[in-house]
């Protein structure tokens, strides 16, 4: 039994556009104003309204439409001619031209349908239509035998595995299709009563007319990237409201000047109501500015969210042109945003580097306040009138770095300043490590050299804050602090002999904060920091077992300017 049900779906909607084919050139093959053409074209409508994409199968139909599809049905088949007949075709042709295809298979079918239509036009409609010669009568027979063959052939399609449940069309793709067959045909005709020309060479000619004519058009459209109609048509609907460039230099304007995302919304907003067409905008709150129209639309990119109402009917290019008015205002809006929470961050960031600076500094102070208050063994009275003369002298000092550190906490912003010679602040580093067995060497060629004394005093305190840590787990550890001047270049070198660094802890050095028992890990990365941004280099420079070796290095200080200096040690 013949399953109907099959038939009707999608997968197998080639084989009803096979037969259509079938009854179409059975009525043309007959000659319209014949009944057996009326009964084919009633038999090729039916088949039709199965296969057209105007309503679904499961669709019922009211009473109205029904009545509009049996009289058109109707019409053909009592009024059918081959006018009539010409006319349809050109809208079959259109309406495959623009059937959207997700398949290979899809893609065979249709362009077979097509071909089929196109050369049923040319060859078997357009002669008797308009009253022209007819064919050869073998070319003739040729044709009517090939357009009943080909239609065969998609009743040899197997069914589509995956159909869509819709059937799309393309519209534009579809009428300039129509339309340019439609201008072949009468074209030929055309040639052929105003040349005399045969029709077979009328229709060579009007065919290779259309196909320089399309050539012309396509370069016309795109010859390259910044000419041709697409080029004009694209500028046209950009400045269709307003100059697009004029737009975006406006919004830059606002961006610049207004300081958060709120203010640049408002601004801009303001702007855009200043626009001619504009009559009204509002806002995803409800506010309004300007007045309502019965012309809006809604429009929505990023944080901008509003009804923007026109002065005048709202078409396609306006709304495009609208739309990206918007994009562009979204867009600003976001990176305004942006801006400011990197800007918070970055405030947030001073602080926090400048907190954790302090509190090292802070520290460090807090180990040198210890190793002064050490107690004395009771009796001992020279001892304990040592420590009394090296707490006067090394806590103006201790109250000095103090106050910088308040200083830095109260003006995170304030760059340091270089305000002291290279040879005062040997000397007040000497006063600070005394008693505390530290080995001091200097060979200075300029000790008038300025220095960022600021940054010298809490990079070196760090490392040396390292090293007495190390004393505590590696007895006997000797540290030595070596500071060689030439020039207008310095390097200072602080020598422990503990164990070397492990490599897993050295790879992250001065790049991120470290693994640290008995510290948060992060004083080599923010003494780096700091002498990075003071013009000084900071490295580990010699790593290993009895000798680890930080440099903190400014200039070329290998460059000799004059005989250096005899070594100057001081002993602990």
């Amino acid at each position: 039994m013949f399953d109907i049900a099959a038939l009707l779906d999608r997968r197998r909607e080639h084989w009803i556009l096979a037969m259509m084919l079938l009854a179409l050139h059975g009525a043309v093959v007959a000659g319209a104003g014949s009944g057996v053409a009326a009964s084919l074209m009633t038999t090729h409508l039916g088949l039709f309204f199965l296969w057209q994409p105007i309503w679904r199968r499961d669709e019922t139909l009211d009473w109205t439409t029904a009545l509009i599809v049996v009289l058109f049905t109707a019409f053909c088949a009592i009024a059918l001619d081959w006018l009539l007949l010409f006319a349809w075709v050109i809208v079959l042709i259109g309406i495959v031209a623009g059937r959207s295809l997700d398949t290979r298979k899809e893609r065979y079918a249709y362009m077979l349908t097509l071909a089929v239509l196109i050369a049923e036009l040319l060859v078997l409609i357009v002669p008797p239509a308009f009253k022209i010669i007819t064919l050869n009568p073998t070319v003739a027979n040729a044709f009517r035998l090939v357009l009943t063959a080909a239609p065969m052939c998609l009743l040899l399609l197997p069914p589509v595995t995956a159909p869509r449940a819709t059937f799309p069309i393309e519209f534009f793709r579809g009428i300039i299709i129509a339309l340019i067959t439609a201008l072949l045909a009468l074209g030929s005709v055309v040639l052929s009563f105003q040349r005399g020309l045969d029709y077979p060479a009328a229709l060579f000619v009007a065919l290779l007319a259309v196909a320089a004519f399309l050539l012309f058009l396509a370069w016309l459209i795109s010859p390259d990237a910044r000419s041709g109609l697409g080029s004009l048509w694209e500028k046209s609907v950009l400045n269709i409201g307003t100059p697009f460039e004029a737009w975006i230099s406006r919004l830059a304007e606002l961006a610049a000047r207004e300081s958060s995302m709120a203010a640049l919304y408002a601004a801009a907003l303001e702007d855009l109501l200043g626009m001619p067409w504009v009559a009204g905008l509002r806002s995803a709150d409800g506010a309004l500015r300007g007045r309502e129209t019965s012309h809006h639309v809604h429009l929505a990119s990023g944080p901008v969210d509003l009804t923007l109402y026109a002065e005048r009917p709202i078409g396609p290019a306006l709304r495009h042109h609208a739309r990206l008015l918007i994009e562009i205002l979204g867009q600003f809006c976001i990176a305004k945003r942006r801006e400011v929470e990197q800007a918070h961050q970055a405030q947030l960031k001073a602080i926090y580097e400048t907190g954790a600076r302090v509190t090292h500094d802070i520290k460090n102070l807090l180990q040198s306040l210890k190793i002064m208050a050490a107690p004395v063994p009771r009796g001992d009275t020279d001892r304990e009138t040592e420590q009394v003369l090296r707490l006067r002298r090394q806590l103006p000092q201790v109250v000095q770095r103090l106050q910088v550190a308040l200083d830095k906490l109260q003006q995170p912003a304030t760059p340091p300043t270089a305000g002291r010679s290279l040879a005062a602040w040997w000397q007040q580093l000497c006063a600070r490590c005394e008693g505390q067995d530290i080995a001091l060497t200097a060979r200075m060629s300029n000790p008038g050299l300025a220095v960022p004394d600021e940054c010298l005093d809490s990079v070196l305190e760090n490392l040396l804050d390292n090293a007495r840590q190390k004393r505590l787990t590696e007895a006997g550890i000797d540290v030595s602090v070596t500071l060689e001047n030439r020039g207008q270049g310095f390097t200072l070198d602080v020598l422990d002999s503990g164990r070397g660094i492990p490599e897993e802890i050295r790879a992250g050095l001065f790049v991120q904060p470290v693994a640290s028992a008995n510290g948060l890990g992060i004083g080599l990365y923010q003494a780096h920091q700091l002498a990075s941004r003071s013009g000084l280099g900071l490295a580990l420079v010699e790593n290993r077992d009895g000798a680890v070796r930080f440099r903190l290095k400014c200039g070329d200080a290998d460059d000799a300017s004059g005989a250096p200096d005899p070594d100057v040690t001081l002993p602990a």
